[in-house]
């Protein structure tokens, strides 16, 4: 079962909880906030584990008492975790959680109350959930999991003890990475590189055959950008178009390639290119290619980014790109 021993990194966090245990100062409400995939899901499960065990046990729950071992079948009653539709967390699912907060806990001396996406709960629902925070029982304990604060109540928000989410170190997630997976993860510079201190876009990335075969066509691609024709660099807009849900990705792979390819140029050091795995074909084709053509190509990048970012023409944006990966 998750406990606090499963958290990379976080240590102050980890700590103001566990003391707040330890002196029995735990509040009635939590927000826990930060970028999708930080890990605001696993510290709200080990939180919520400790504060249920009745073992006695730090700084991870005993797993052994009846509280511990009904979690990982979600049978425990003293638990309740709310995760909504995926689009919205009606007022509905608020009401559940006042008709349960009610009745007094029956294994453990608290209950408590985990809503995930918190930031998507309805305006009907965040007022719902208001009534409760401000006269909550003694023994209830409301942690919300939230990737936007702003979408949050200033009133929700008031009623809470809020903790931020900073991402990982590169050195923490490959270390994590390195012990979860072993010393022959392949790729692992570039999923550390590419996860930007978020444990669970590395643990996504490491898992994912399809991630490394879309890198593959994408480098692909750039090399054979390479001289060839402006026609050649629009038909080059099929890749976009077959994977238009991970574009984003894809420009970031792109990126991340120009980078290694200009880092190789200027500093020489292999040990320093993020796509280490393919270091081969960076180093071949670097040589075709001046530092300030490859700034310039990373700059395109970024402006595309920029404009999808903000809803302008799709096929537009990308032409543009490729276009001017063209110009010399």
């Amino acid at each position: 079962m998750t406990g606090f021993s499963d958290i990379v990194g976080k240590r102050g966090i980890v700590e103001s909880m566990l003391r707040s245990i330890k002196e029995d100062r735990v509040g009635h409400a939590y927000i826990l906030t930060g970028p999708e995939g930080i890990g605001k899901k696993t510290l709200s499960m080990a939180f919520a584990s400790l504060l249920l065990c009745k073992g006695n046990t730090f700084p991870d729950p005993c797993g052994h008492c009846m509280p511990c071992r009904l979690i990982p079948g979600n049978a425990n009653p003293d638990l309740m975790i709310i995760d909504g539709d995926g689009k919205s967390i009606g007022v509905e699912l608020i009401r559940e959680l006042q008709h349960d907060v009610v009745v007094r806990p029956m294994y453990s001396d608290r209950k408590v109350y985990i809503i995930n996406n918190a930031d998507k709960m309805t305006l009907q629902a965040q007022n719902c959930l208001l009534k409760t925070l401000e006269e909550p029982p003694s023994y209830a304990v409301i942690i919300l999991n939230a990737s936007n604060m702003e979408a949050l109540l200033a009133t929700v928000k008031s009623r809470a003890t809020a903790y931020m989410l900073k991402k990982n170190t590169d050195e923490e997630v490959r270390e994590f990475l390195v012990e979860k997976y072993g010393g022959k993860l392949g790729g692992l510079d570039f999923i550390v590189a590419y996860a930007d201190g978020i444990i669970g876009t590395a643990v996504s990335l490491a898992e994912s055959r399809e991630f490394f075969e879309l890198r593959k066509k994408t480098v692909n691609l750039l090399v054979g950008l390479k001289n060839s024709s402006r026609l050649r660099a629009l038909d080059a807009l099929s890749l976009f178009e077959e994977n238009r849900d991970y574009t984003d990705m894809i420009l970031k792979m792109m990126a991340l390639f120009y980078r290694d390819m200009l880092v190789a140029l200027a500093a020489g050091n292999e040990r320093l290119l993020i796509n280490s795995d393919i270091k081969d074909i960076i180093l071949d084709n670097a040589r075709h290619y001046t530092p300030s053509k490859l700034i310039r190509n990373i700059e395109a990048i970024e402006e595309a980014s920029r404009n999808l970012a903000q809803n302008a023409n799709y096929q537009l944006c990308l032409e543009v790109m490729l276009m001017k990966f063209q110009e010399e």
